[in-house]
């Protein structure tokens, strides 16, 4: 066979060779990293013993020695460069009795070609970053695709937990792309460095629309590219964010994705933000949303205190002293330090989450510019008054009033100190807790101190942290998947044939709350979770409990709505309203706007439990009024008590992998 002939095999055969690397770097870069420092100490160690062995047979002598060790090192670092010393090798076998060793000279190629294995990688880490970009974008077999629209420490250590699912231990998903889009302004070469740690992707912002171009990148809205599941991530301070999430929202919609297969999370720092993403979800088309997708809106502020819950939630508070059918001893009694925007949410997160029967919510709320804080907090919160009795004062905590204060109310169950700074707020738990060794000896409130610098969780069992940024940034937190399987489970019941990514994010976000007031509802009914997923609480235990656990439920759905800023009105409104707008919508719309008000935040079940069945009553009748014989089976209470029958399928559904 002629020369010319093998040559375009060669050519081809190393040009295969040569995608064959890049690609497992493409596909799988750890794991060639790890196979290369395997090929790296065979290449070293074989070529260093095959050229000394060659260089020793070639001179006589100890003195020859120092020479040939010299020059095996010098050949062996000629390997990583593609050169081969074939000659010297060839001589010394030669004159060898191995000269007819096969093996030997395999051994030998084997080791340049680990070599050259080693330098296309170490090349390609090098200089193939962007075109290992591309192909891992366009072509890249992945399940997940993370888009996360910010590149500072909050945004790199979510993606890193995104890839490694929270375990800084665990080796990155390979199942999962994560992608970050920079500016200009931003350090590349700094973030590269620490984003190639769990094999994430960088996106340089060059348009406009940088985040939809980058989701064309992955395939998004072709057909191969819809069994992905895309997230998309607008961290905080982004001006531009409805724009971004409207366009890609009406861009899945053009290319019909699947909207199981799309879910936007956007950070907002404002009602005014909040408010522009959740019309967008709002948005409607004969009675169907023009997009389909989920979205989650999220606060920074609302997950510091959301956490603060989750570490110590209000029924773990022994002295509410709960009975085997699940009623309080006692009210519940809160008292807020600061009542700026970290202690406003805490108020609003402590309402919804301590809600008990037996018990009132009270909370004395302490900041020296209260005036200046009340009624517009009250305003934007008309439905509060409901769930929780408010005390406003307006003085200083180092004051001798706050002291005295103390000593006058007994029964504090819950501090939240939420003041100027992390080192006043700390001083401030420790002057609490010194209060009450002084006074009481025992039954200290929990404290939960608000702090944004890095230390530790826990003083003692007494005083907690919370709003440290490295503890949210994680996916259990942000992308909360256990928490939504479970918030569907929910929706089944109450949604009937809607399916979830049909309902606006208000309803979501009723369904996720629901969800993470189980564990309460656990404590009350004495169970732990593995008992509940077991058996059926209402089975079990005697009717006097569930119907307990029913009203509890609608003390928290009462709560949740007042602190989404909704307030009540009255049966008589409820029929005002149908008769002015009967006509004017199909009867299903119309009935919903009767009894609650989306765009004034009002609904006629913001009310007592027992209130319910005249509100129910009333409803009925207005619905056989329009002739909508669904809604005249339509029972309040019903809900509540189907929220608590259905406790083990939630569990369920939260555990799902589906």
């Amino acid at each position: 066979m002629s020369i010319f002939t093998l040559w375009p095999l060669t050519i081809i055969l190393f040009i295969a060779f040569a995608f064959g690397v890049f690609y497992l770097m493409t596909r799988d870069k750890f794991i060639m990293l790890r196979i290369c420092t395997g090929l790296f100490v065979f290449s070293l160690s074989g070529g260093f013993m095959i050229y000394s062995y060659s260089h020793l047979s070639s001179g006589s002598g100890l003195a020859n020695a120092p020479l040939a060790v010299l020059c095996a090192i010098f050949d062996t670092t000629r390997m990583f460069f593609l050169c081969a010393d074939y000659e010297i090798f060839a001589s010394a076998v030669g004159t060898q009795y191995l000269s007819d060793n096969i093996w030997l000279r395999i051994l030998f190629w084997l080791c340049h070609i680990s070599a050259l294995i080693v330098m296309q990688v170490a090349l390609i880490s090098l200089f193939g970053r962007k075109l290992m970009n591309f192909f891992r974008l366009r072509f890249g077999s992945y399940r997940e695709v993370y888009i996360i629209n910010g590149s500072d420490k909050n945004a790199l250590t979510l993606g890193e937990n995104i890839a490694a699912h929270d375990d800084p231990q665990c080796r990155p998903d390979m199942k999962r792309l994560v992608v970050f889009l920079l500016d200009e302004n931003d350090d590349m070469q700094k973030i590269y460095a620490r984003i190639a740690r769990f094999n994430g992707v960088i996106q340089a912002m060059e348009s406009n629309n940088v985040i939809l171009s980058c989701l064309k990148k992955t395939r998004f809205g072709k057909r191969d590219g819809n069994a992905k599941k895309y997230n998309v991530i607008f961290m905080p301070n982004d001006i531009f964010t409805s724009d971004e999430v409207r366009r890609i929202a009406e861009y899945a919609r053009e290319k019909s994705v699947n909207p199981e297969n799309l879910e936007i999370f956007v950070f907002t720092s404002s009602g005014w933000n909040r408010e522009e993403i959740e019309a967008i979800t709002q948005m409607k088309d004969e009675g169907k949303r023009i997009y389909p997708y989920t979205f989650h809106i999220i606060s920074e502020v609302d997950l510091f205190t959301r956490r603060m819950i989750e570490k110590n939630p209000p029924y773990k508070c022994h002295a509410l002293n709960f009975n085997e059918t699940g009623v309080a001893a006692r009210d519940f009694t809160v008292t807020i330090l600061g009542f700026g925007t970290v202690g406003q949410h805490a108020l609003l997160r402590l309402a919804m989450n301590g809600q008990f029967m037996g018990s009132r919510m009270r909370a004395i709320i302490i900041d020296k510019n209260m005036d200046y804080l009340r009624d517009s907090f009250l305003h934007r919160y008309p439905g509060l008054n409901l769930c929780c009795e408010m005390e406003f004062k307006n003085f200083d905590v180092q004051s001798e009033k706050f002291f005295k204060l103390l000593n006058e109310t007994g029964n504090i169950d819950y501090v939240v100190v939420a003041l100027s700074g992390d080192e006043f707020n700390k001083q401030t738990a420790l002057d609490i807790r010194l209060h009450y060794e002084r006074k009481y000896m025992h039954g200290h409130p929990i404290i939960a101190v608000s702090e944004k610098e890095e230390g530790s969780d826990e003083l003692d069992e007494s005083i907690f942290c919370f709003g440290r940024r490295e503890d949210l940034y994680k996916e259990s937190v942000i992308i909360r998947a256990e928490t939504d399987r479970m918030a569907k489970g929910i929706h089944k019941i109450y949604g009937g044939e809607q399916k979830w990514h049909e309902l606006e994010w208000f309803y979501q976000e009723s369904n996720r709350a629901a969800a993470d007031f189980i564990p309460a509802m656990l404590k009350l009914a004495g169970l732990d979770e593995e008992q509940a997923m077991n058996k059926n609480i209402i089975a079990e235990k005697d009717g006097a409990l569930a119907e307990i656990l029913a009203q509890t439920e609608h003390l928290r759905w009462n709560a949740f709505h007042a602190a989404m800023g909704y307030g009540s009105f009255s049966i008589e409104e409820m029929r005002r309203r149908f008769e002015i707008y009967s006509g004017e919508r199909n009867s299903r719309e119309h009935l919903d706007f009767c009894r609650r008000d989306s765009n004034a935040r009002l609904h006629v079940c913001l009310a007592s439990w027992d209130e319910l069945d005249e509100i129910s009553e009333a409803y009925r009748e207005l619905a056989r009024q329009a002739g909508n014989s669904k809604e005249q089976e339509r029972d309040f209470k019903k809900n509540d008590r189907d929220v608590v029958e259905n406790i083990p399928k939630f569990l369920h559904a939260a555990k799902s992998k589906g």
